[in-house]
């Protein structure tokens, strides 16, 4: 048709149109009075559905039309993306040609112009990846994505996207076939909440941000985290793409995001996710509020950024990280839940300085195995020092789901101990390897940020008091523990430092005891070496309101004067390595031991375990240059069962302070319920002790690796010890050798006769009685009896008797023996006398003394003496010579 002739029509038409219209108007002029406010009404309405429709975002190209390259095959906008950049934007815009015809499309007959509506015209080339595409086979799509510099004030509605086909009939040799216009109210931003389907190395990807979070940071700035899901929904692994991540706020300023650790490389298989965690250090006083994050691609040599993808980011949370004393703290590893709780610490100060101890339990309450990072912990004040915590616990720390597991921290920090003033951070690992050469995908975390800002818990130490009980939480469950006793021992040279520590099961459940180790503090020197400690009962569980004890003891020189201890449960993890239990404090004051005086007895244990103490009675054998110092020392079990105190340890004690270590025999049975044991101990004292009636004996169970001895063991220690007053008797010699107290012995021996012979010997018969109690134990019965007989001339003969082998028990019992000296012969009469002797290591005692008279009935009867007469005749005979 004539170009003329058409508009000539489309003029006459107009004038038409415009002269009905005046007509029209004129003839409804009575009538539009009447309609006015109706006409209002609607034009209200309208406006306000245009303006609604107009203000409603449009986030899909889906609705702007196609355009025709041939009868049946078809080009389409898919996508628009803009990157504000100090030399103007970015755009980039993907054209996806579909071929519905039966041969293939040759992409050299297309190509794409950019013109704004003022007629501004742009030049978009093809990026580098899409220029290789030449064809689109019959039935498929290609997508081209095309990429052009414009000025920062253009907008995307602003510009006409043309598609342009070669026409050698055209006087410029080109022909439009089309154009496309992004709608003014299209948002290139992803919706919060929503995916995006970008392509990233010719892979197609699902994109969605997964959360945003906020962490504090120093110097007023703060940390941002952002999680970004990618899934790769393509049929081919997504290896490596040269992608960037950039966090935009709403006035446009750009704050690139780095890749954690973690991170750092992309590979995922077809049809799988990975989820990023990308991070940015940001002033404080900057608002996120509608941020937004770009992903931006770089391609060719130039590394030109083209942007890929615009997600809006959702609302940010404060992560809270900063967690009050004795509360946990859940950090995200591998998407599983980590428990981490600060359960302990405790301070030890000295001069302007200070050593922390603290416990860290981290638990695994997800469902799969986490490492867990090696995060950086260190100790800040108030005015931002730090102080960096070295630890292995961190370095290939690996937990199953529900374990366990708890670290020692310690440092030293400068300062007066008050830990209010300090909090313990947890950072994220740094990254120390910087980019390699040539390797673009290479990256380095230059910050970190925390996972975990811990109020450091009140130190879990007593006061100076003891016996008052200190209730701690930790993992194994709630237990009140208390410093029963505190005792200084003597020991050789040294002496025994004994804190016997009560456990107490403060829960309404059944826990089980960690296997625990013991240390010492004195003022601020920590005992290394010879410490021990030694649990009262076998097992390790405690129901609920249960108590355990246990005694807790190291060896220090005797000389050493103390003005603070404490006293630390340590929880044995393996062999080499142990955490804090709980610390105890005291003022470094021994309390004074139990003091039990003469003639009184002391219980001890509980109703199940009772056994009542006391000392029976003292002597001393006096020596030539020492005196032995002996007590019997009596227990008897007042239990239910057969049950009974470890072996012994005793020392004497004088009044002037000197301590002697007493010999102790005590039976290796275990008294039934009502039955006494006796323990003997004894020592030796030189001469120089001017008094034994003011002595003391401390009386101690024994111990030795981490055990009560018992049997033949021998102590190497001991625990629970007592002051028992000795008053050393003095005994009255007895006139007679009968009632004679041998302890648990009785004996009787006072129907002796001696038989003289008439010649050299003496033959001595003794008709005794020795008994034993039956409800008494004891040790090895160190005593001997000597029977020593003294002659009317004042010579003495020895009879050296055991109770139980040469004096066997019995009633009425004989006892035979002789004595051979030149004194005796022909003695026919007379008196001597017999003294009984208690003999202990050598030394005596005299109990006993009774006067007799020899026996004569065993003497032969003497023939009278007759005169001697000559023989007959020879007296005569010599007369006769």
């Amino acid at each position: 048709m004539d170009h003329k002739k058409v508009m000539m029509t489309l003029m006459a038409s107009m004038l038409l149109i415009s002269s009905s219209g005046g007509i029209a108007a004129a003839a409804n002029t009575a009538t539009s009075s009447n309609k006015t406010s109706k006409n209002n009404a609607t034009t209200n309405t309208t406006k306000k559905e245009q303006t609604s429709t107009v203000t409603k975002v449009v986030h899909t190209l889906a609705n702007v039309p196609a355009v025709k390259v041939t009868t049946r095959s078809t080009v389409k906008l898919t996508d628009v993306n803009l990157l504000s950049q100090d030399d103007g934007n970015t755009v980039t815009y993907t054209l996806t040609y579909k071929n519905n015809d039966s041969t293939p499309m040759m992409m050299l007959d297309y190509w794409s112009k950019v013109k704004t509506k003022s007629g501004t015209s742009f030049s978009p080339k093809l990026i580098a990846k899409d220029q290789e595409k030449k064809t689109v086979s019959p039935g498929s799509t290609v997508d081209l994505t095309y990429v052009m510099k414009v000025g920062r004030e253009v907008k995307l509605s602003d510009l006409n996207f043309l598609i342009v086909k070669w026409d050698f009939s055209k006087p410029n040799y080109e022909s439009t076939l089309g154009k496309f216009n992004v709608p003014a109210s299209y948002s290139i931003t992803t919706p919060v909440g929503k995916t995006k389907t970008v392509r990233l190395s010719d892979s197609a990807v699902k994109v969605k941000v997964s959360g945003i979070k906020v962490y504090p940071g120093e110097d007023k700035k703060q940390y941002v985290k952002v999680g970004v899901n990618l899934n790769n929904i393509s049929y081919k692994l997504l290896d490596n793409p040269n992608i960037k991540w950039i966090l935009r706020t709403p006035n446009g300023t750009n704050y690139p995001l780095t890749p954690d650790k973690d991170s750092t490389g992309i590979s995922i298989q077809a049809q799988a996710n990975k989820t990023l965690s990308l991070m940015a250090s940001l002033p404080t006083a900057l608002k996120l509020e509608k941020s937004e994050l770009l992903l931006v691609e770089e391609q060719g040599e130039e590394k030109t950024a083209l942007p890929v993808a615009a997600l809006q980011l959702p609302e940010a949370s404060q992560s809270n990280v900063d967690t009050a004393a004795n509360q946990p703290n859940i950090i995200s590893i591998d998407g599983q839940p980590v428990s981490t709780l600060l359960e302990s610490a405790r301070v030890r100060a000295e001069d302007e300085e200070y050593d922390l101890t603290m416990q860290m339990v981290i638990k695994n309450q997800g469902k799969k195995e986490v490492k867990v990072p090696k995060y950086g912990l260190e100790i800040r004040t108030e005015d931002g020092t730090s102080y960096p915590i070295e630890t292995k616990a961190l370095d290939d720390l690996k937990l199953k789901p529900g374990a366990t597991k708890t670290i020692k921290l310690i440092t030293t920090i400068q300062g007066d101990g008050d830990t209010s003033k300090i909090k313990l951070y947890a950072m994220t690992p740094i990254t120390k390897e910087e980019s390699k050469e040539g390797n673009t995908n290479a990256s380095s975390f230059e910050f970190s940020y925390p996972v975990g800002i811990y109020t450091i818990p009140e130190s879990v130490t007593s006061g100076d008091g003891l016996t008052t009980e200190t209730v701690i939480k930790n993992s194994k469950g709630t237990f009140g523990v208390s410093v029963g006793s505190l005792q200084r021992l003597p020991w050789t040279d040294s002496d025994i430092i004994a804190a016997k520590v009560t456990i107490r099961n403060a829960s309404t459940k059944t826990v089980q005891l960690p296997e625990l180790e013991a240390m010492f503090t004195i003022d601020s020197a920590r005992i290394d070496g010879d410490t021990k400690l030694i649990r009262a009962q076998g097992g390790k569980l405690l129901g609920p309101g249960m108590t355990t004890e246990a005694y807790l003891l190291t060896k220090i020189p005797s000389e050493l004067n103390m003005s603070r201890l404490e006293v630390t449960l340590l929880e044995k993890v393996s062999e080499e390595e142990t955490n804090d239990w709980i610390t105890l404090s005291t003022s470094g004051l021994i309390q004074p031991l139990s003091y039990v005086g003469a003639g009184k007895t002391f219980t001890q244990g509980t109703a199940e375990k009772e056994t009542e103490l006391g000392v029976r009675r003292t002597y001393v054998y006096p020596g030539s240059s020492s005196d032995i110092v002996y007590t019997e020392f009596e227990m008897t079990n007042k239990s239910l069962r057969q049950s009974g105190l470890a072996k012994l340890v005793g020392y004497y004690k004088t009044a002037d302070g000197q301590y002697y270590k007493a010999t102790a025999k005590q039976a290796d049975r275990v008294p039934g319920p009502g039955q006494k044991s006796i323990v003997t101990f004894w020592a030796k004292v030189p001469k120089s002790v001017t008094s034994t009636s003011d002595m003391r004996l401390i009386v101690g169970e024994g111990v030795a690796e981490n055990k009560f001895v018992s049997g033949e063991g021998e102590a190497t220690a001991y625990v629970n010890a007592m002051a028992f007053e000795v008053q050393p008797k003095t005994l009255q010699v007895l006139p007679s050798l009968n009632d004679i107290d041998l302890y648990p012995y009785k004996f009787s021996g006072g129907n002796i006769r001696a038989y003289l012979t008439g010649g050299t010997s003496v033959q001595i018969e003794m008709i005794y009685s020795l008994t034993q109690e039956e409800a008494v134990d004891s040790g090895e019965y160190g005593h001997k009896l000597i029977l020593s007989l003294t002659d009317g001339s004042g010579k003495v003969f020895d009879k050296e008797l055991t109770p139980g082998t040469d004096l066997k028990t019995g009633i009425n019992q004989t006892l035979n023996w002789s004595i051979d000296d030149s004194v005796f012969n022909k003695i026919r009469g007379g008196s001597y006398r017999v003294a009984l002797y208690d003999v202990f290591e050598g030394q005596r005692i005299r109990l006993a003394e009774q006067g007799y008279s020899y026996d004569v009935s065993k003497l032969p009867k003497e023939e009278p003496e007759l005169p001697e007469f000559p023989e007959e005749g020879s007296g005569n005979n010599n007369n006769t010579k």
